[in-house]
């Protein structure tokens, strides 16, 4: 692996553990049973005891991203180690969730006023943009590798990335009006 990419993967594995510190001076003010999911409605409907919500969840999403970063090497390497935009977005992608997702999971219980929906609805549909912005800019001989076998041809990569760009575009901003109805 590269310096770049074990840059990345430290920095990233340490913003996933980085909220742990926050439940640490928090721990004596929540619940016993944390929540960790939401309906639709913003109720919490499914538990989690304290310290497997505090410690656990931070703990498996650096292992997670850990894996991505560590399988993704390969499509990182494919321009000359150089990385396309897109996958250094989608790198950052499972620390950030870490965090905005945690902070809400510890909000909850000390009864701020999160609107969880809302919340999902946002990061996602940032998300979903910024990507569907960078699909059609991808790189074809990246894309081939990326998505083999299809595509056969630059014309027809070119015309799926770019339909999988107005898609993603349009499910993001589709979020980010549902934020509106949520």
């Amino acid at each position: 692996m590269e310096k770049n990419n074990k840059r990345t993967l430290i920095l990233s594995v340490i913003t996933c553990l980085l909220p742990i510190v926050l439940g640490i001076a928090l721990y004596n003010r929540l619940p016993d049973q944390m929540p960790i999911h939401f309906t639709i409605n913003d109720v919490p409907d499914n538990y989690a005891p304290k310290n497997f919500a505090l410690f656990g969840i931070p703990v498996i999403m650096a292992v997670i991203q850990a894996i991505c970063i560590i399988s993704t090497t390969k499509v990182n390497q494919l321009q000359n180690n150089e990385k396309p935009k897109i996958v250094k977005i989608i790198e950052w992608f499972i620390p950030i969730v870490t965090v905005l997702v945690y902070i809400i999971m510890i909000e909850v219980p000390l009864g701020s006023d999160v609107y969880v929906g809302k919340s999902v609805c946002l990061i996602l549909g940032i998300l979903f943009s910024v990507i569907g912005n960078y699909m059609p800019k991808m790189n074809y001989e990246t894309g081939k590798k990326i998505f083999h076998p299809i595509p056969k041809t630059e014309k027809s990569f070119r015309r799926m990335s770019r339909m999988m760009g107005y898609g993603f575009i349009g499910v993001g901003i589709a979020l980010l009006i549902a934020i509106i109805w949520v």
